[in-house]
C-alpha cells in the first residue's frame, strides 16, 4: 500500500472534500446577502401606505331593479397630502452692535443729569466712587474716583442692581460706569 492512499493525485488533500469548490464562494455570498437584507430591514425608514380616494357608490336604483349584494358595502378612502411650510418673519429690524455708531440723545433725569453734562462725585464718605467696566455692581472695577472729582457724562442712563448707572469719562480720559446716586450736576 502506498503512502498516498486516500488522496487525489495532484491536489494534496483528501479524496473527498467536505464542501465542493462552489460552496466556498456561495456560502459567504449568501451570508453577505442575508446580513445586508437584515440591515436594510432594521434601518429603512417606514413609508406610510398611500391612500387613494374612490368615487362614492350611488345608491340610486331604477324602478324594478334590485341593488346587488356587493353594493351594500361602501369602501371609502381619502388621500392626505401634507405640504411643508416655511415661515419667514415679515420684517427684520437690526439691533445696533458694538461696531455701530449711534448719535447720543439727551435724556434728562430727575437729578438733572444728562449726556454731555459735567457731574461731581459726592456722598462717598471719603472712600471714593467705584467706576466699573459696565453697569452693575458685579462688573469689574476700572478705578476709584475720589470724592469731589469732576466727570463728564458720555452714556446712559441704564438700570442695574436697583441703581441708575451713567457712563462717565474722568479728567484723565478713563471711561466707566458709576451709580447716579453719587453724582451731582455741576
Amino acid at each position: 500500500m502506498s503512502l498516498d492512499a486516500g488522496r487525489t493525485p495532484g491536489r494534496g488533500g483528501p479524496s473527498q472534500d467536505l464542501w465542493p469548490r462552489w460552496m466556498w464562494v456561495a456560502v459567504p455570498v449568501l451570508v453577505v446577502v442575508v446580513v445586508a437584507g437584515l440591515w436594510w430591514a432594521l434601518f429603512q425608514t417606514p413609508t406610510p401606505p398611500k391612500k387613494t380616494q374612490t368615487p362614492p357608490v350611488s345608491s340610486k336604483r331604477t324602478p324594478g331593479t334590485q341593488a346587488p349584494a356587493a353594493a351594500s358595502t361602501l369602501a371609502v378612502s381619502t388621500t392626505i397630502t401634507m405640504t411643508p411650510q416655511i415661515i419667514i418673519p415679515a420684517t427684520f429690524t437690526p439691533v445696533p452692535g458694538p461696531t455701530s455708531t449711534i448719535a447720543p440723545t439727551v435724556v434728562p433725569t430727575v437729578a438733572g443729569l444728562s449726556i454731555g453734562a459735567k457731574a461731581k462725585v459726592i456722598s462717598t464718605g471719603g472712600s471714593g466712587l467705584n467706576m466699573r467696566s459696565a453697569a452693575g455692581t458685579a462688573n469689574s472695577r476700572v478705578k476709584t474716583l475720589r470724592e469731589g472729582a469732576i466727570v463728564e457724562i458720555i452714556g446712559g442712563p441704564t438700570d442695574a442692581d436697583s441703581l441708575t448707572w451713567w457712563q462717565v469719562r474722568d479728567e484723565a480720559g478713563i471711561t466707566g460706569w458709576v451709580a447716579s446716586k453719587f453724582l451731582s450736576l455741576q
